[in-house]
């Protein structure tokens, strides 16, 4: 179980996302790293709404990627249920077929004693009875998935979470273009803003003075190729949803700097490594007119 000052546990899957079950640790990685992620789950009293969530709390790749190397976060991959449910059933053995239960073969002419009704009742409520039996020893015999009714987070020790849960390898970035977006994502939180993502205003990212809860988004932030041309009509289109939100459109464009190494020209690996330090240039597009509260006046030429 970890700490109050621990690392926070994040649970990685497949997609480069992390998942963070626990309520204190949400909260601590939010207030004290600003890094804020996306509630997904599920309100047990609200659940006929799609407006509030809860836990767990899902990180973006990027949000993964800088609490790791900060040192905030340890990662871990939570053991598939299913998957070890049907080792164990492979492993197990097979159960015993059940026994149909006997009946007496009775010949033809055969004249019933008394009171035949009650005893034909009688047999037939015992040959349910076995079958009843045999149905569920069927039922006991049968392999079964267990469903984790805490989070993983909450277990006593590294043990109890099993070999599955070992510390797994982030490799993300991969990619000249999420190296880019860690690059502008990792520069703007290091300048005091809070990131969140900017899909809901056609920008790779939003940015806050402070806490979202209190604060409006000023700034969404474009991350650009500098080898890559820019349309008049996608400049418009991005300013334009920028400004009708009362937001500034930022254009970030990471440069790759070489390191010592390959910037020297000595050895192999300075030449082969890739660059590692990239240099985030910026341009805001602000509008024509003041988005002030009390009116629109137009800027002095």
């Amino acid at each position: 179980m970890a700490t109050a000052d621990g690392p926070i546990r994040v649970q990685v899957s497949d997609d480069d996302t992390g998942l963070v079950w626990s309520a204190e640790e949400y909260h601590r990685l939010r207030t004290r790293h600003r890094v804020v992620g996306a509630l997904v789950g599920g309100l047990p009293g609200f659940r006929q709404q799609d407006s509030v969530h809860g836990l767990p709390a899902r990180l973006s790749p990027e949000e993964v990627t800088l609490a790791l190397h900060r040192g905030w976060v340890t990662l871990y991959v939570a053991r598939d249920a299913v998957a070890a449910a049907a080792t164990a059933a492979e492993r197990a053995p097979p159960p015993p077929a059940a026994k149909r239960p006997t009946v007496a073969n009775k010949g033809w002419g055969v004249k019933p004693k008394g009171g035949f009704h009650n005893q034909k009742r009688l047999k037939t409520t015992k040959s349910l009875a076995s079958d009843a039996d045999a149905g569920w020893e069927r039922v006991l015999n049968t392999s079964f998935v267990e469903i984790p009714l805490r989070a993983p987070s909450d277990a006593p020790d590294d043990a109890d979470a099993g070999p599955d849960a070992s510390s797994p390898e982030w490799s993300y970035p991969r990619t000249d273009a999420q190296r880019r977006r860690f690059a502008v994502f990792s520069d703007l939180h290091a300048r005091g803003l809070t990131m969140t993502a900017g899909v809901k205003f056609g920008s790779d990212y939003l940015a806050y003075p402070g806490e979202p809860m209190a604060y409006h988004a000023c700034f969404t932030v474009k991350v650009c190729d500098g080898d890559e041309r820019m349309r008049a009509r996608e400049l418009s289109a991005a300013s334009r949803m920028s400004h009708a939100a009362r937001k500034n459109l930022v254009l970030a464009t990471p440069t790759p700097t070489p390191t010592p190494a390959a910037a020297g020209g000595g050895g192999e690996a300075g030449d082969d490594a890739p660059p590692r330090v990239m240099k985030v240039s910026y341009v805001t597009v602000t509008p024509d007119i003041e988005q002030s509260k009390g009116g629109r006046v137009e800027r002095g030429g």
